[in-house]
């Protein structure tokens, strides 16, 4: 194994419960609610494909792509303050260094967005290569994302490990030949994850005894 490819938001940083209060108060400014089932149906997804998710959820009629943009800059304002990082982020990002494993990031968030969070979080030096939600046609579970990660970082996909909290991420990383290890977050695995992963874990520490 030539690399490691890490999701950014509920893997590295323990951010998504800032992203739900975020998204919900942005809604309730248009007279909706985004609640914590609801979320959990928009993690790992892209912006636009979120707007769709919101659209299915509650109604056609309702203003996906304002409440998106409001909820970005609540989110980025609470950020501005503080990164909170998983547990054991940096000293997994160390070791996989002493490793001589290539790092990179597969995430769903704008570069832009990503980039600031990582150098709050003190993570982004650790990084050799990204790719971001905006930078991909189909966001996650499309493979899409992992494959062209893996090529930033000069790898063939099924040399690289993964790292997801999520369903919706992890088929991402599986369906593009990575050897794809779960710690998850918010969202419980499903049926598939479970049978598919190449090991569940409780968190970034366990992380480093099988790699």
């Amino acid at each position: 194994m030539k690399a490691i490819i890490f999701d950014m938001d509920g893997t590295l940083l323990d951010s998504e419960r800032l992203s739900q209060q975020a998204w919900d108060s942005a809604a309730r400014e248009h007279g909706y609610s985004i609640n914590m089932s609801l979320f959990l149906q928009m993690v790992g997804h892209r912006t636009p494909d979120i707007a769709d998710i919101l659209k299915t959820a509650l109604g056609k009629d309702v203003p996906a792509e304002a409440i998106a943009s409001a909820a970005a800059q609540k989110y980025l304002q609470v950020t501005e303050i503080n990164v909170p990082v998983m547990p054991g982020a940096e000293e997994i990002l160390r070791f996989c260094k002493n490793k001589k494993l290539k790092i990179g990031i597969a995430t769903s968030t704008r570069r832009a967005y990503a980039l600031k969070k990582l150098e709050r979080a003190k993570l982004l030096p650790y990084i050799d290569a990204m790719t971001c939600g905006n930078e991909v046609s189909r966001g996650k579970p499309h493979p899409e994302i992992y494959r062209r990660t893996a090529q930033a970082l000069d790898c063939q996909p099924d040399k690289c490990y993964a790292v997801e909290d999520s369903p919706t991420g992890f088929k991402a990383a599986f369906d593009a030949g990575c050897k794809t290890f779960l710690i998850p977050d918010l969202v419980p695995p499903d049926k598939s994850t479970l049978q598919n992963a190449h090991k569940i874990l409780k968190n970034l520490n366990e992380l480093k005894e099988w790699i």
